[in-house]
């Protein structure tokens, strides 16, 4: 039978009372208490300041933090038609930032408060159906208009920053879409073909690097490394359509989805693991952050919420047990 240090390279330290300080990785056996004990990090969600307009179907600049966010777009009520509204995120409460030129919802985003990128989605002219090109660039204050993207698309997942972007999957309503574009920052160009076409899914990472997750009825995660799509880890939870993600190819973290789904699922960059749930299931949401400190807002729980949510991990000493 292998050895704890065969498998982990770690000899386990006996000891008659837990180390102080410990640190995240730190394991031991406790001889007074006769436990096997260590050190890892738990997390948590907690409420955080409520949007101005609840909606769902939004889009989020998806790099940005939990403490300096950005929420765009979305659809307020039961016919979907889309809003201009953004607001800004500053790690207590939300404010009105600059609104887009068009409203939408069903859109994608990339980049960080500062500098954010909108593009593609559904038009707000009350026919469903009518799908943009546009892309619009936000600079801290206000949106200019950006590149146009090849194709139409809505339900389609971004990823990266707004001058190095991806764009990846949805559907132009005929079909669902398996075809990537990349932003350089003035213009979008085609890029690697997803093996599996999906909408409703959700991406994170960079242009060079990025991640796309789930969809409508799938768990199939695909890897982007700058020109293909490789597969990754499938999600332990299926039905994760419309979730929200945030982080990197190799952490990162989906929350939300489906029929108001409260599981959390962390990216190692190999498999998916599942960690602590949200507070209030919900679907159509945004999020932003990384796998450490992310923010979920907006969304579907049964009708459309402004609730805000924030997911922090701190080390915490666990006891091991066979169970």
């Amino acid at each position: 039978m292998s050895t704890f240090k065969e498998i982990r390279g770690q000899l386990i330290k006996s000891l008659s009372s837990d180390p102080s300080p410990a640190t995240v990785g730190d394991i031991w056996y406790n001889s007074t208490s006769q436990t096997l004990k260590g050190v890892i990090n738990l997390g948590a969600w907690a409420s955080g300041g409520s949007m101005g307009t609840a909606r769902k179907q939004l889009a989020s600049a998806v790099a940005g933090t939990q403490t300096a966010s950005l929420a765009f777009g979305g659809g307020t009520g039961a016919a979907d038609e889309g809003v201009t509204t953004t607001e800004e995120y500053g790690g207590t409460s939300w404010t009105a930032g600059g609104a887009l030129g068009t409203a939408k919802y069903k859109l994608g985003g990339a980049g960080i408060q500062t500098a954010a990128l909108a593009f593609a989605g559904m038009v707000d002219t009350g026919s469903p159906g009518n799908l943009s090109t546009t892309s619009e660039e936000y600079g801290g204050t206000s949106w200019t208009a950006g590149g146009s993207m090849g194709t139409a698309r809505y339900s389609l997942a971004g990823a990266g920053t707004q001058t190095a972007a991806l764009a990846f999957g949805g559907s132009d309503v005929g079909s669902v879409l398996a075809g990537t574009e990349e932003y350089g920052g003035t213009s979008w160009t085609g890029g690697g073909t997803m093996a599996t076409a999906r909408k409703s899914l959700t991406g994170f990472g960079i242009q060079t690097s990025g991640l796309a997750c789930g969809g409508d009825s799938e768990v199939v995660t695909e890897e982007y490394n700058g020109s293909s799509w490789t597969g990754g880890g499938n999600l332990s939870t299926p039905s994760r359509g419309y979730m929200a993600g945030c982080g990197t190819s190799t952490a990162g973290l989906v929350f939300g989805g489906g029929t108001n789904k409260t599981e959390v699922e962390e990216y190692d960059g190999t498999s998916w693991s599942v960690t602590t749930s949200l507070a209030t299931g919900r679907g159509a949401l945004g999020g932003s952050g990384v796998s450490s400190s992310a923010l979920a807002f907006g969304g579907n729980t049964g009708s459309v919420t402004a609730a805000t949510e924030e997911f922090t991990t701190a080390a915490a000493t666990k006891t091991f047990t066979t169970s």
